[in-house]
Formats: structure tokens, C-alpha cells, sequence
């Protein structure tokens, strides 16, 4: 049994598993959370019909899993329903409207083409998990094309006390009209107790479609929006909680978990500081051996980046 098998074992996390909400699940199952899931509840949102096939799995993999064909919004509407703008691209559907004037200057621009807008069920992340028995989120990841910030705002205080990581997928560039980009993410989560954990910049070629067409056909059009040089367009974000100054509203449970996902997200310094922590707070010989196995995994990683360090320094020593 490994040590993450090990954790989610005891007794805390067998009577109260971790709860993993995904809004906006066409992709599947996220790879950071395979090492996990068979001890879990997962619950995803995903309106889009073109998008539930890679849902089909899921129940397979996590040991409960609720599915939520509707929209997950901050605010649930008048009569529980809310218009979705359905795209070319099934990625890039969103209930806002996109910015056509802004994404005039993209390549991939029609792909934000809405082909039709149709209202689907609606509510907040609180009302349905809390119709479902939960009322907790440990993991909350979100690519809502635009909402993303106002979402996590949306979780009640309670909640956002014992939240021990967040996914948001925020935009650079303008693609919906009124849209959560970047910045706003990064504002609301510098008011919350979370350090940035990930970011990966997505990137796609910048250049107007009709002039792409004119100076080289449609079929080099086509091709330019896979091989032309990129602009940055969208991040992917990671937040884990800070856990230096033992928050109070935190359990060992917490602190036990906090570790798998610092863990997980290759993060073991992050880990190391989890696990020493639990051990002052809560003894026991258990953090004092995950702080080891942290440690182990530090020097681990620092073994294998040492070739690229001694390469770069090379570089500088021979410029």
C-alpha cells in the first residue's frame, strides 16, 4: 500500500471521503486526481450533451460519482433554467455571449461561432451538492469559460474555510463579454488563504481569419491555426491552501488531505510543511512518517533536475 492509500484509509477520510467537483467535465477524468478517485466522491457539471461521452467512465472510477447535466452558476435564476450560447467548438460554449468583435483578431475565431442558445437546468455548486447530502468541497475545479472566480465566490464562507484546493481555466485574451479573466481570479484568491500551486499558459495563433484565407487559401488558413506562431490566450491555474498558520477551522482530516493533494500536484516542499504541521498539532506517528516520505520525494526530485542545472549552468559558463 503506498502512503496516499495509506492516508485515505484513515478513519477520518473512510467516513467522510474526499469531494472532488469538476464544473465543466467534458474532459474526463482530471489526471491529477486518477491516484485518488477510487476513495472519493467526484460530482461533475456539464450541460452540453456533445460533451458527456468522456463522463462514461466515471462512474467506474470513483467510489460515488454524481452526475449534474446543468449549469452550475453563482446566482440560480428565475425559474431554475439558464440560456447556454452553444459554440462550433463544444469547448468553448459558455452563458455568456462571446466577444465577436474581440475574437475577430484570433485565428481560431470560429470556433466561438454560436450555433444555437438553449436553456438548460441551473443552480449553484451549494444547492446541488447540498440536495445530494454534502456539504463540503475539498477540490473544486472549474473551466466555465468566463465564471470562474464568481463561482468560487458563489461557495458559502463555510465551505471556503476548509477548501483545500482550486482549478480555474481564466482567460488573457477577450472571448466573452464580461467574462472572469486572469486577473480577476488572481484578485479574488490573494483575499483567500491559497498559494499559486500551477500556472500553464495556453497559447494559439493571433491573425484575422479573413486575411489568413485571402493571403494563403483556406486550406493554409486551416493549417496556420495549427502551426503559425502563438500568443497566449488562456492559463491554467492551481491554488492549494496555505497550512503554516494552522487555521483553526481545519481538522486533522484536513491536514491528512491537505497532504495527498500537495502531493499529487507535485508539490513536496508543500507536502513537508503539511505534514509538519499535523505533527505539531496533532502528534501521532503518522505526519512524522509522511514528513519523511516528503522529504524523500524532495531529494528524489532535486536528483532528477540536477542535469538540466548543471546544463544550464554550462550554457552561462560557455556565454
Amino acid at each position: 500500500m503506498n502512503w496516499i492509500d495509506r492516508v485515505l484509509a484513515e478513519p477520518e477520510l473512510r467516513a467522510a471521503p474526499p469531494v472532488l467537483v469538476d464544473v465543466g467535465a467534458a474532459g474526463g477524468l482530471p489526471p491529477a486526481w486518477r491516484r485518488l478517485a477510487r476513495h472519493a466522491i467526484g460530482i461533475g457539471f456539464e450541460p452540453d450533451p456533445r460533451e458527456t461521452a468522456p463522463l462514461g467512465a466515471a462512474p467506474r472510477r470513483f467510489a460515488r460519482w454524481i452526475f449534474c447535466p446543468g449549469l452550475a452558476v453563482p446566482d440560480t435564476p428565475a425559474g431554475g433554467r439558464q440560456a447556454l450560447h452553444l459554440t462550433r467548438s463544444p469547448q468553448c460554449s459558455s452563458t455568456l455571449r462571446p466577444n465577436a468583435t474581440a475574437l475577430a483578431d484570433w485565428a481560431f475565431a470560429d470556433q466561438f461561432a454560436v450555433t444555437a442558445t438553449t436553456e438548460f437546468p441551473a443552480t449553484t455548486i451549494a444547492a446541488a451538492l447540498t440536495a445530494q447530502g454534502i456539504e463540503r468541497v475539498d477540490w473544486l475545479k472549474c473551466d466555465t469559460q468566463g465564471l470562474d472566480a464568481r463561482l468560487y465566490r458563489s461557495l458559502p464562507a463555510a465551505w471556503r474555510e476548509r477548501l483545500l484546493a482550486a482549478e480555474f481555466e481564466p482567460g488573457l485574451m477577450d472571448a466573452y463579454e464580461g467574462e472572469d479573466k486572469l486577473g480577476d481570479v488572481l484578485a479574488t484568491m490573494a483575499a483567500e488563504p491559497f498559494w499559486l500551486a500551477g500556472l500553464e499558459v495556453g497559447r494559439t495563433p493571433r491573425g484575422r481569419p479573413e486575411l489568413l484565407a485571402a493571403r494563403l487559401g483556406a486550406r493554409g488558413a486551416a493549417w496556420a491555426r495549427r502551426l503559425a506562431p502563438t500568443a497566449p490566450a488562456w492559463v491554467n491555474v492551481r491554488f492549494l491552501r496555505e497550512f503554516g498558520g494552522e487555521p483553526a477551522a481545519l481538522g486533522r482530516r484536513d491536514y491528512l488531505l491537505g497532504w495527498v493533494f500537495a502531493t499529487i500536484a507535485d508539490q513536496p516542499g508543500q507536502a513537508l510543511t503539511v505534514a509538519d504541521a499535523g505533527a505539531r498539532r496533532f502528534g501521532g506517528a503518522l505526519f512524522a512518517e509522511l514528513g519523511a516520505a516528503s522529504a524523500r520525494s524532495l531529494r528524489w526530485a532535486m536528483f532528477r533536475g540536477l542535469p538540466a542545472a548543471l546544463a544550464r549552468r554550462l550554457r552561462r559558463v560557455v556565454t
